[in-house]
């Protein structure tokens, strides 16, 4: 089963440095558990756990471990829809644009209009404070306290496949440090480690224990990789949907890997795929079953990969 419910128990904020410590110690526990040799990389400022040899692997798997702040707007993902994702961010912006817009007209306007220099000077302060204040309190509110899907369901997924590959030296795993603040800790991984960049093959969890659909995405350099194709049939048995990267609105770590796919679990309401409640206080559902099924498909799927090279 998986390790999901005790890490959400123990650890389900993991955003100041000392969160994340007592996270990577206990993880590393976890791991070691199962014969992997594991390592805190410190890449830049960003402390990514690594289980397992990347320079000898074949594979990757990786999740990113930090949580994100509490935005007071949810955060809904959209990854089958491209379009719709950047309407609903653009519908989120313009009522924040709104506000600080009409804020700032009615302080300019108490301060002498826009016939004065005050006035005009007051507007532009004024709407200039609200706005940023706003866009801040979007992304970077107080720490969220549940954060069951976004991401320990990942977390846990890269944890419960270490525990299933132990001895599998075709595979490695990455836990990623600060994906909230713009997938910083895997961009300074690949930086440092520019051929497993281009050369490997990265199956990256995030948000996968919230619902029935997998959705999968793909970029070209993948399609291209030996594994591929067996990736893909074990995906095909969870009827996965699989689709070209370019066409996803899936923005996670596999994003700084050429050859970088991207899973996540969806609900889905006739024919749109959604997951919900990210990012907020209601960040509380996602099944340890739901994993375990995406788990088992990887694992099998790892389990006849290529051979560990010379």
């Amino acid at each position: 089963m998986s390790c999901l419910d005790e890490l959400y128990e123990q650890f389900p904020v993991r955003n100041t440095a000392e969160q994340k410590k007592n996270f990577r110690s206990w993880a590393a526990a976890q791991a070691e558990k199962s014969g992997w040799t594991v390592r805190e990389e410190e890449n830049e400022e960003h402390i990514n756990l690594v289980i397992g040899d990347p320079e000898k692997a074949k594979l990757l798997f990786t999740a990113h471990y930090d949580t994100p702040r509490r935005s007071f707007l949810p955060n809904v993902l959209l990854p089958a829809n491209k379009t719709l994702k950047t309407l609903y961010t653009f519908g989120v912006l313009l009522p924040m644009l709104a506000v600080a817009v009409g804020a700032a007209l009615l302080a300019g306007q108490a301060a002498g209009g826009f016939g004065t220099m005050t006035g005009r000077m007051t507007t532009m302060v004024t709407y200039m404070i609200l706005y940023f204040a706003l866009f801040f309190l979007l992304l970077r509110g107080p720490a969220n306290r549940e954060n069951k899907n976004d991401n320990s369901s990942g977390a846990a997924a890269v944890l419960d496949l270490a525990a299933r590959l132990a001895g599998n030296g075709s595979a490695a795993l990455i836990l990623f440090d600060d994906e909230e603040k713009g997938k910083k800790g895997s961009k300074a991984w690949t930086a440092a480690h520019p051929t497993l960049k281009s050369g490997l093959l990265d199956v990256n969890l995030d948000c996968v224990g919230n619902g029935e659909h997998v959705i999968v995405s793909v970029p070209p350099e993948a399609e291209h990789d030996p594994a591929w194709p067996a990736l893909k049939a074990a995906l095909e048995e969870l009827d996965a949907v699989i689709l070209p990267a370019g066409s996803t609105a899936m923005n996670s770590d596999q994003k700084n890997f050429e050859k970088g796919v991207g899973i996540c679990v969806c609900l889905k309401k006739k024919k749109l795929y959604y997951t919900p409640r990210i990012h907020t206080s209601r960040d509380t559902v996602a099944s340890g079953e739901t994993v375990d099924r995406l788990v088992g498909a990887l694992a099998s799927f790892a389990g006849g990969a290529p051979a560990q090279k010379a």
